[in-house]
């Protein structure tokens, strides 16, 4: 039913297809009799299309075979679509054209497809071959639904440990992986260590149900101790050393559960007994107030940069300022989340305190993090883009063949025709178009993630990569609810990048969710404000979700005075700590402000956050209302 084509695979589609070439003369010659006799001319490519899909095999792969001679940009997806035609037991004939159609495109959707279409022959036909093919399918397109096929399949063929591991890997997709782990794994304790480890806490917990061994009693407390629940945790950690008593690591996480629940005599003198870096920097915590003169030596004398960062607080709390130079620039210097924070503070204690060197010291270390929001707080410069010109057009093949699937009623095949061709494409031009038709199509986490991914190997590309790493999706909604309650649509996105990656389903570990993650309390209260009635689910409902996070950022300036920064501090770190931030008697100005933050994540987020919308607002300054 179905010939081989007779080239080499690495020639062109066109040439190895070759039996495309008579039949098109044919069609043409019978076409041009039809149109002359007066006779209805041959059906379209999408009407040909819509007969396959009803029609039995062999008349369907006649069919499909007709849709590439209509249109020959897709003649590889017809080949295949009548190869598949018959379903998953395949000729040997079929599997060569499988594998010729693999060599022609061998990252594109179609050799994707022939992956899976093989996988699923050999599935039929009892052949182990069929991992290597869902494998290399999996290697071109990850698909949560496909990882959880290859799991089944292992486990169908009596690899339980494959099995196992693959449904571990798919965790956070379909709760089939779960229930795949809780199935095939060795032991309820192996289960709950993964969970534990993919911070399935609660899970863990379920999985251990029952357990007593000392393995299972660690994993418990670790994960008790993770919800918060340290009082329960205690007594897992001490159920374990009975057994264990020597393991440094469940004696330090005792400590700390131990000093979670106000027993600090006794969690020090664990500390103690350790003497481990990481018991050194608790013992610091500890002592800060009593024996402040002992936790800054042990702090200062410290490997990491946490605890140099809580050195150089303490000594600003004594006014020994100069002391904190040396310092900041050693955070500066390390590979840390800190680094910027320290730059900016040596820059502006520097400056305050005449040292030159040092403000100088703290300027280079912050330009040498690149762009950055500190660096241009501390210059007073503005977000500047490169402005290269305007990229030509790039990528129509790709974009023509996912026009034809769309016509083809095929929009599934057409996303996955965009997707693939821009991770592959090599060139600024085919990104931004192919980029822009990612957004078009409703793929937005696709292409920020493309665009993010050059722009960070590529500082310099132009305008249209940085608009792929800065978009502006769900515009719509966005603007709409900018409008209701007064704020700039851009610091909308400018949250939204941060918060959730523009991914609807975001969620995380306390339960924030949505673009941009309203956390459950917070949703009851906006909700009741605003009269929603919806179930709590709707907060993934980008609409929904957009409102909500637009009227607590409302909220928030006009708790704040319209203070941005305050409100985006409120916005991450809860307005009662935002409020306690800003009237720190400490603080003599802004750049106080920003070092007495006292979430480290908070201080991170109000930076990213804040370097997010002069972005935008540079990247848009057209639309940025003044």
């Amino acid at each position: 039913m179905h010939m081989r084509p007779l080239d080499a695979p690495s020639r062109p589609l066109a040439r190895r297809l070759w039996w495309l070439a008579p039949l098109a003369v044919i069609a043409g010659v019978v076409v041009a009799i039809l149109l002359r006799s007066g006779g209805e001319a041959a059906p379209s490519a999408i009407g040909l299309h819509q007969q396959a899909a009803g029609a039995d095999p062999e008349e369907a792969a006649a069919l499909y075979d007709r849709v590439g001679e209509a249109e020959p940009e897709i003649a590889e997806y017809a080949r295949l679509w009548g190869i598949v035609a018959g379903g998953d037991a395949l000729s040997a004939e079929d599997v060569a054209d499988l594998r010729d159609l693999i060599a022609f495109r061998p990252n594109g959707p179609v050799a994707h497809l022939a992956h899976l279409a093989l996988a699923r022959h050999y599935v039929a036909i009892e052949d182990p071959a069929a991992e290597d093919a869902y494998r290399a399918a999996l290697g071109i397109h990850s698909l949560p639904a496909l990882r959880l096929e290859l799991a089944r399949y292992l486990e169908a063929a009596g690899d339980r440990e494959g099995a196992y591991q693959t449904y571990r890997a798919a965790l956070g997709d379909p709760p089939d992986a779960f229930a795949g782990m809780r199935r095939l794994g060795r032991d309820p304790v192996t289960v709950a260590r993964d969970l534990r480890n993919a911070y399935y806490l609660t899970d863990a917990i379920e999985t251990l149900r029952g357990e007593t061994s000392p393995e299972a009693r660690m994993i418990r407390a670790q994960a008790l101790a993770g919800l918060g629940r340290h009082g329960e945790a205690e007594a897992e950690y001490r159920a374990y050393l009975s057994a264990h008593p020597g393991d440094g690591e469940a004696r330090l996480a005792l400590a700390r559960s131990l000093a979670a629940t106000g027993q600090r005599e006794e969690a020090l003198a664990i500390y103690e007994d350790l003497d481990t870096a990481d018991a050194r920097i608790a013992i610091a915590d500890m002592l800060a107030d009593e024996d402040p003169e002992r936790a800054l030596a042990l702090y200062r004398d410290h490997p990491y940069p946490l605890a140099w960062w809580m050195a150089t607080w303490m000594l600003e709390e004594q006014g020994r300022v100069t002391e904190t130079l040396p310092i900041y620039a050693k955070i500066a210097a390390s590979d840390t989340y800190y680094a910027d924070d320290a730059a900016f503070r040596l820059y502006v204690l520097g400056d305050r305190l005449g040292d030159e060197a040092a403000c100088d010291e703290g300027l280079k270390r912050l330009d040498s993090l690149g762009l950055n929001w500190l660096g241009l707080r501390a210059t007073g410069r503005l977000v500047s883009l490169p402005r290269p010109p305007a990229l030509e057009p790039g990528e129509a093949a790709a974009l023509a063949r996912a026009a034809m699937l769309d016509n083809l009623g095929r929009h599934d095949l057409a996303d996955l025709e965009v997707l693939l061709a821009a991770r592959n494409c090599h060139r600024p031009e085919s990104l931004a178009a192919l980029g822009t038709a990612l957004m078009q199509r409703g793929l937005v986490e696709d292409a920020f993630a493309l665009g993010e991914a050059w722009l960070a190997a590529h500082p310099d590309a132009p305008r249209e990569i940085w608009q792929l790493a800065y978009p502006r999706p769900y515009e719509e909604e966005v603007r709409a609810a900018a409008a209701e309650f007064g704020v700039d649509p851009h610091i909308i996105w400018a949250i939204m990048r941060q918060e959730s990656r523009f991914r609807t389903t975001a969620g995380s570990g306390a339960g924030a969710r949505g673009l941009l993650q309203i956390m459950p309390e917070t949703q009851a209260f906006i909700a009741e404000q605003l009269g929603i009635v919806e179930p709590p689910s709707m907060v993934y409902d980008p609409a929904t979700n957009i409102r909500m996070g637009a009227y607590y950022l409302a909220e928030m300036l006009a708790q704040f005075g319209g203070d941005l920064e305050h409100a985006l501090a409120a916005y991450n770190g809860g307005p009662g700590s935002a409020e306690i931030w800003r009237s720190d008697p400490a603080m003599a100005d802004r750049d106080d402000w920003l070092r007495l933050i006292g979430y480290g994540e908070t201080r991170e987020y109000v930076t990213i956050v804040s370097m997010n919308y002069a972005v935008y607002q540079e990247l848009y300054a057209e639309e940025v209302a003044p």
